[in-house]
């Protein structure tokens, strides 16, 4: 509210001072482990000590391309709940398969890391998890991207799938680190050790029955053990020569003096002949030989991310602000959507581009960045409009990257703050598009720059369905956009409130989920603590999530006020510089301007001139009315 009133010196030099002490509150709100310092990068689902090779941008060529044995890889994406929960799985087949490595490489590359988004893109990845079979000597080529290997197949049939494909490649004299995976001839079976070096002890041979891969995965078990050498036999009446009936006997060993002696399994599982065979070379006190990883993944330890005590403060100041909005995680989100999960994008065209172009549209309307970051946003919106048909997702990262360095930085930030994770991998980049979306649509109900309704929430759709690195999470926003009639939102307060609704619908869908985070579990927002005006008091409605009798009119004005661009808060910002002025900035560079109107400035003009004028008069009036001229002797006698 403008006042017309005067304000006294005494008056100015209290709002200086209050001035003084918001500049220092300002200052002393962000430790110094925030001052500069970047952000330390995840290391993804997978251990560096694991069983799983990681692949980076800078080892990804000379693992794949041009080996003498196979590759398995999953295209991941850290923050996806299904990756997440998929991992155990891909790690216990890597534990499975370990023993082949020299045959088959079981490895994982983070799509969700900024420097792995070029090759995600290339490899063409649509979805998440993408499981993908690389033949030896592979080369990369259109259309030849690998073959997609269902994730979701139980790990003995994966298993089992992967030794077929490798009998089928087997090729001994192009492949010096296959085992030879060749049934037993009859020419063989009457020199078993030719060909073999003096280290050989022993002959290992399996019966393997049709339709079945015992003797496969047997040999690729064993390939590492350098006193044995391990073969499968197809034909039974060659097998019994080796005392192996099919029934009793279905393992023999072989020594060099042409001794043979016969072993039973348990069961015909993969499992049960390789435990027998396992008892038989602990017998003979063989090992297998040292691990030595493929030159390429011998240096893959990367430096485990330890947050410290940096992490610890911002968990302190989070718990205690839950409800607090913060830029640093609307940058994040921005900077994932930007560099990361649109640019990953192999080709852009039709629905896709003009989802794009949408999403481009309402970030230029609202976005929460400064002066720098609306003018580059700006410019890539009409990139993206000016395209034709088509966009390629590289073509899209060159252009922001240009406009970055050309009108940058833009970007405040590069760490989470109220996304931050207690657990490694938990929260972080879905949690600040949560985020990032809700202060969209506020945006949108609070400036009316736009008499759509739906735009935001049509831009938010069409992101989700086309660019969202997460397939499942995906696939649920549209079933339950569909169901909850998105379409249908007649206002922007009402987008406000749909996006609320949907959000507590997943948060009580995950909540529990081996996917939390414990320190922030999935709740009903806003909590009772966060607005007690927002939760109606009514005994008879269940105090269960997902009955909780809400006052609507109470959390759009606390969604609105959360995200008002005033109180956005700046704790873990390291360049404000690039921000708009904060209102602590705003009153220190312009105290006065914000105290007084142009109309106060002409008026107090004014009063100081009338205050002028009347001091003179004063002075007259009184100064001079009391000086009296003193009466000299020479003027009377003149006078006499």
């Amino acid at each position: 509210m403008r006042s017309t009133c005067c304000v006294s010196s005494g008056t100015v030099v209290f709002l200086l001072t209050l001035v003084g002490l918001s500049f220092l509150t300002s200052a002393s709100v962000i430790p110094a482990v925030f001052l500069g310092v970047p952000d330390k990068p995840e290391n993804g689902l997978y251990d560096p000590s694991g069983k799983v090779a990681i692949l980076t941008v800078n080892n990804f060529n000379d693992t794949v391309l041009r080996q003498n044995r196979s590759l398995l890889v999953e295209f991941y994406n850290t923050f996806c709940g299904h990756c997440q929960r998929y991992a155990p799985h891909y790690k216990a087949l890597a534990e499975r398969l370990h023993p082949w490595r020299e045959t088959l490489l079981v490895a994982a590359i983070d799509c969700n890391a900024f420097e792995n988004t070029g090759i995600c893109r290339d490899y063409e990845i649509f979805g998440y998890p993408t499981v993908r079979y690389f033949s030896p000597g592979y080369m990369c080529k259109e259309g030849n991207y690998g073959q997609n290997i269902n994730p979701h197949t139980e790990i003995n049939e994966l298993t089992a799938n992967m030794a077929q494909r490798l009998a089928a490649e087997n090729d001994t004299d192009s492949l010096p680190n296959f085992p030879n995976l060749h049934s037993l001839t009859e020419n063989e079976s009457k020199t078993l050790f030719n060909g073999l070096d003096s280290n050989k002890k022993f002959v290992i041979l399996i019966y393997e029955p049709e339709n079945t891969t015992v003797g496969l995965e047997s040999i690729l078990q064993f390939h590492l053990w350098p006193d044995v050498q391990v073969r499968r036999i197809n034909d039974l009446n060659l097998a019994k020569k080796f005392q192996i009936d099919g029934v009793r006997y279905k393992i023999a060993t072989v020594d060099r003096e042409g001794n043979v002696v016969p072993y039973g399994v348990t069961e015909d599982t993969p499992q049960a002949y390789i435990a027998t065979v396992e008892s038989f070379l602990e017998a003979q006190h063989f090992k297998p030989r040292s691990e030595k990883p493929p030159k390429a993944v011998a240096n893959l330890a990367q430096n485990q991310a330890d947050d410290g005590s940096g992490r610890s403060i911002i968990i302190s100041e989070v718990l205690s602000n839950k409800h607090l909005v913060y830029q640093a995680d609307l940058e994040m989100a921005l900077r994932q959507m930007l560099l990361n999960e649109i640019p990953k994008v192999h080709d852009i065209r039709g629905e896709q581009l003009l989802a794009l172009q949408r999403i481009l549209g309402v970030l230029q309307r609202y976005n929460p960045l400064g002066p720098q970051g609306n003018l580059v946003i700006r410019r890539l919106h009409e990139y993206v409009v000016n395209a034709n048909e088509s966009l390629g997702g590289g073509d899209f990262q060159t252009e922001f990257e240009h406009l970055n360095k050309t009108f940058g930085p833009i970007f405040s930030s590069n760490q989470f703050v109220g996304c931050v994770a207690s657990q490694h991998n938990k929260r972080g980049y879905t949690c600040s598009l949560w985020t990032l979306f809700h202060h969209l649509t506020v945006q949108a109900a609070r400036q009316e720059v736009s008499n759509d309704p739906l735009e935001v929430l049509t831009a938010i759709h069409g992101y989700v369905k086309f660019f969202f690195g997460c397939t499942h999470c995906s696939e649920h926003f549209q079933a339950m956009a569909t169901r909850r009639k998105i379409w249908n939102v007649p206002n922007k307060d009402e987008a406000v409130l749909w996006l609320w609704a949907a959000h507590n619908e997943v948060n009580n869908r995950l909540a529990g989920d081996e996917t939390e985070d414990p320190k922030f579990p999935k709740i009903q927002f806003p909590s009772e603590a966060s607005c007690s005006q927002c939760h109606k008091s009514d005994p008879a409605v269940s105090s269960s999530k997902s009955s909780i009798n809400w006052d609507k009119d109470a959390v759009l004005s606390f969604l609105k006020n959360i995200h008002n661009p005033g109180y956005v808060s700046r704790y873990g910002v390291e360049n404000e510089a690039v921000l708009q002025p904060s209102l602590e900035k705003l009153r220190q560079k312009r105290m006065i301007g914000n105290v007084f109107s142009e109309m106060d400035m002409r008026m107090g003009m004014l009063l100081y001139g009338f205050c002028i004028v009347m001091m003179v008069l004063a002075f007259k009036l009184f100064a001079l009315k009391s000086y009296r001229k003193k009466p000299y002797m020479h003027d009377i006698l003149g006078k006499v």
